[in-house]
C-alpha cells in the first residue's frame, strides 16, 4: 500500500491503479434513516450526475436501499442489485450488504452475523472505533467476531477524529481483511466525498476480491457533519430549511 494526498489535501490509500473502474461510496443514508435528511431522488441524482454508485445503509430498514436501487438498476442493468442496512445490534452497529430481506435490530453480534450469512450477504463493520459514537461496535465485540467479518470501514467522511479512521486500518491490516470507505451522507453535499475505485463486480465473492486492489478517495464531510445532527429533526420536519 502507498500512502498518497489527493488534490484537496486529505488522505487517500493508492493501492493499484487500474483501468475500467467504478466508483462506490460504501457508506451512506437515506430518509429512511431518523438521522438523515437526504431523498431518494436525490441519492438517484446523484448517482446519474457522479457516476458514484451509492450502498444506501439506512439504519435498520431496507427501504431506502430498495428504492434507489430498484431506480438505478432500471437504469443500468449491468449494476448488481446491492441491498444493504446498517443494523444495529445489543452490541452495537454491523453493515449488511447484498441482503435478500431485512435483518431486525437488537440482536446480537453474532445473531446479526448469522442472519447475514444465511442470506449470503457480507458484512461491513462500520467506524469500529469512533470516539463519539455511542452505537460503535463494542471493542471486545470486535475482537470476538474478527474472523466472522468480511469488510471494515477505515475511511469514514464523518470521523471528527482522524486517529478514529488510523486505528480501524491498523485493525484491518493486522487481521488481514479488506477495508472500505464511505461518506456516511446524512445530507446532500455530503454525498460522493468518500469513495472508492474498483474493477467492476457482479456478487459479494467478486466485490470481496476487487476490494483489496481498490483506490480510496478521502474527503472529510464540512461543516463538521455532527454539529449538524442537533437541527436534523427541525429540518426533517420544515422548521429548518438549509
Amino acid at each position: 500500500m502507498k500512502l498518497t494526498i489527493d488534490l484537496s489535501g486529505e488522505h487517500s490509500l493508492q493501492r493499484n491503479n487500474r483501468g475500467d473502474a467504478i466508483r462506490f461510496d460504501m457508506h451512506i443514508h437515506s430518509l429512511y434513516s431518523s438521522d438523515a435528511i437526504t431523498p431518494v431522488q436525490t441519492i438517484i441524482r446523484s448517482w446519474e450526475r457522479s457516476g458514484i454508485l451509492p450502498l444506501v445503509c439506512d439504519h435498520n430498514t431496507t427501504a431506502g436501499s430498495l428504492k434507489v436501487y430498484k431506480e438505478i438498476c432500471a437504469q443500468d442493468p449491468d449494476v448488481p442489485v446491492i441491498l444493504a442496512e446498517e443494523i444495529l445490534t445489543s452490541e452495537g452497529e454491523i453493515i449488511g450488504l447484498f441482503l435478500q430481506e431485512e435483518i431486525p435490530p437488537f440482536l446480537s453480534a453474532e445473531e446479526t452475523l448469522d442472519a447475514i450469512r444465511d442470506q449470503g450477504a457480507l458484512a461491513i463493520v462500520p467506524h469500529p472505533f469512533c470516539s463519539f459514537r455511542s452505537s460503535v461496535i463494542r471493542p471486545d465485540i470486535l475482537e470476538s467476531i474478527a474472523n466472522r467479518v468480511d469488510i471494515i470501514e477505515g475511511f469514514n467522511g464523518r470521523a471528527v477524529n482522524l486517529c478514529d479512521n488510523d486505528r480501524a486500518r491498523r485493525y484491518a491490516i493486522r487481521h488481514k481483511l479488506p477495508i472500505s470507505a464511505g461518506s456516511d451522507a446524512h445530507r446532500p453535499e455530503e454525498l460522493g466525498r468518500t469513495y472508492v475505485s474498483l474493477r467492476p463486480f457482479s456478487s459479494p465473492k467478486e466485490l470481496l476480491i476487487e476490494i483489496r486492489q481498490a483506490v480510496v478517495h478521502y474527503r472529510r464531510a464540512l461543516p463538521p457533519p455532527h454539529s449538524m445532527n442537533r437541527i436534523v429533526p427541525g429540518i426533517r420536519k420544515g422548521e429548518v430549511h438549509i
